[in-house]
C-alpha cells in the first residue's frame, strides 16, 4: 500500500483535420459536420493520448497503415500510432496493433489541466470519457471519503482529488496501473488526499459502510462486485454494459441511468447512482 497525495483528469478525441485520403482533401470545418467514416468507411475516429494516437476501427478491410501515415502528417508531435482491437482480461488492458512511428507505449498526456502518465499496453485509456469524469465532481461532497474501486491509472480518483478536499482510496488489482498513478501524483498538485491500494475487489479490505461514495467503473463485470461494493459504501456510482436502462435497473437497482458511451450496435455503457 502507498499513502500519497496529488492529481486530476485526462483527454481529447480527434477527428480528421486537413487529411488527404483517396485523392480527396477534407478541411477541419467539413469534419465538424460530418463523421470521419463518411470520408473513410470503416474508421470511426482516433484518440490522441500524449504522443500516441489510437485508431478506433469499425471494419477490417481498411488500409490502416495509410490512416496512420495521414495522422502523423497532420500531427507532427505524434510519435506512434496504434489500432485498437479490444479490452481484454481481468486487468482490463488494451489489445493493440502497432501501425507506424516509434514503438513506444508510455506517454504523459494532459486532460482538464491534469497530467497523467500512462502505458497504453498496460491499462485501458479512453480520453473520450473525460467529460463524464468531470461530472463526477458534482456527486462528491467536500470532506467525504471516496473509493475509486477500479482505478486503473487513476482517472476518476485524480479528477476528484484535484478539485475537492476529500480522502480518496484508489484501488485495483492491476499493479502496473497503480504504479502509473503513483508517478502521476508527482506531476500534479491536488486539494485532496489519495491512498493507493492493490486488492481483489471481490474481497475489499475495508469496514462496512466506510465510504460515503464509491465508483464502480468496471462495466463488463460490475454485477459480480455489486454486493461487496455496497457492503463498504453508502452510495455507489455503477457503470454497466447492457442493452437498456431496464436491464441496468434489474441488474443493479432502480435509479436514473444515463447512457455515456456506445459500445456496439446493441450494447451501451450506462451510469447510475445507487443507494446501498
Amino acid at each position: 500500500m502507498w499513502s500519497l497525495m496529488h492529481p486530476y483528469l485526462p483527454a481529447t478525441v480527434r477527428k480528421w483535420t486537413n487529411l488527404n485520403l483517396s485523392n480527396h482533401s477534407f478541411s477541419l470545418n467539413t469534419m465538424k459536420t460530418k463523421r470521419l467514416s463518411e470520408f473513410f468507411p470503416g474508421v470511426r475516429s482516433y484518440y490522441i493520448v500524449g504522443e500516441i494516437a489510437i485508431i478506433t476501427p469499425k471494419r477490417v478491410n481498411v488500409d490502416y497503415n495509410l490512416v496512420a501515415e495521414k495522422i502523423m502528417q497532420a500531427h507532427p508531435k505524434i510519435k506512434a500510432v496504434y489500432l485498437k482491437k479490444k479490452v481484454k482480461g481481468e486487468l482490463r488492458t488494451n489489445e493493440l496493433e502497432f501501425l507506424s512511428g516509434e514503438r513506444i507505449s508510455s506517454t504523459i498526456y494532459k486532460e482538464n489541466g491534469v497530467l497523467f502518465y500512462v502505458d497504453i499496453n498496460k491499462v485501458y485509456v479512453n480520453p473520450s470519457l473525460s467529460g463524464d469524469r468531470l461530472k463526477n465532481l458534482e456527486l462528491v461532497e467536500e470532506g467525504s471519503t471516496v473509493l475509486d474501486a477500479f482505478t486503473g491509472y487513476g482517472a476518476i480518483a485524480l479528477n476528484i482529488a484535484h478539485k475537492k478536499r476529500v480522502y480518496v482510496v484508489a484501488g485495483d488489482i492491476n499493479i502496473d496501473g497503480l504504479y502509473m498513478l503513483k508517478k502521476s501524483l508527482s506531476l500534479n498538485k491536488i486539494k485532496g488526499m489519495i491512498d493507493i491500494v492493490q486488492y481483489d475487489a471481490h474481497h475489499l479490505p475495508f469496514r462496512d459502510k466506510v465510504f460515503k461514495l464509491s465508483f464502480g467503473d468496471n462495466p463488463t463485470l460490475i454485477i459480480d462486485f455489486k454486493e461487496e461494493l455496497c457492503r463498504v459504501s453508502e452510495n455507489v456510482v455503477f457503470y454497466i454494459l447492457c442493452e437498456s436502462e431496464d436491464k441496468a435497473n434489474s441488474s443493479l437497482g432502480r435509479t436514473s441511468w444515463i447512457k455515456i458511451n456506445d459500445y456496439s450496435k446493441n450494447l451501451f455503457i450506462f451510469k447510475g447512482l445507487v443507494r446501498c
